[in-house]
């Protein structure tokens, strides 16, 4: 004779102790396992708990959250002034920024405070479909639609399985080739491309 299990901690239930039996299921419990939890163990059942909230972190909370500052440093405030926009207030933090970090890694924070303005990022233009597709068509086989989008893994496996069988395996390249084509329509940054 086996003895009945709570799914919760796993251990046997045992005659002279408190049990739950879930509403939903009838699933039996230990009465404290059931309350611990919140509800049934029993994935999809109608008692269990509900899921945690995911927790999210906007740009905002991260510029908000007071650091601590070491013993020999003097303590600046990082929140913004009323009626002070957050452009301003993320330029103040980069000032502060470039004092404090040279002072903590010597060298290192000394080249940062030294070009304290951040390059703009590069922006990139689209790719073309049309120059994509042809490619594809054309030179599918040694991967040069993908080298072009910028999937390069792809576009050199590609070219391996071309190269290294001696053209044997090209045809599977371009049918591989002619799949991507009909099939992708943006970059791997997400970028769509323009027709």
């Amino acid at each position: 004779m086996t003895a009945e299990v709570c799914p919760y901690c796993r251990a046997p239930i045992l005659p002279e102790e408190p049990v739950t039996a879930c509403e939903g299921c009838g699933t039996r419990h230990h009465a404290d396992c059931y309350a611990e939890n919140g509800g049934c163990t029993i994935f999809g059942c109608s008692c269990a708990p509900a899921e945690e909230p995911k927790l999210t972190v906007s740009a905002p909370d991260l510029v908000s959250v007071p650091h601590s500052t070491p013993a020999n440093a003097q303590a600046v405030s990082t929140a913004p002034p009323p009626g002070a926009n957050s452009e301003a207030s993320l330029q103040e933090l980069q000032r502060i920024s470039g004092q404090v970090v040279p002072s903590t890694f010597s060298l290192f924070g000394a080249q940062i405070a030294a070009n304290p303005e951040p390059e703009p990022a590069p922006v990139d233009e689209p790719k073309d479909r049309t120059i994509f597709i042809v490619l594809g068509a054309l030179l599918g086989a040694f991967g040069a639609h993908n080298f072009y989008a910028g999937y390069y893994k792809k576009a050199i496996a590609q070219l391996a399985i071309t190269v290294c069988t001696l053209g044997f395996g090209s045809p599977m390249s371009w049918i591989w080739a002619i799949i991507d084509i009909c099939t992708i329509n943006q970059d791997p940054r997400g970028i769509q491309f323009e027709s």
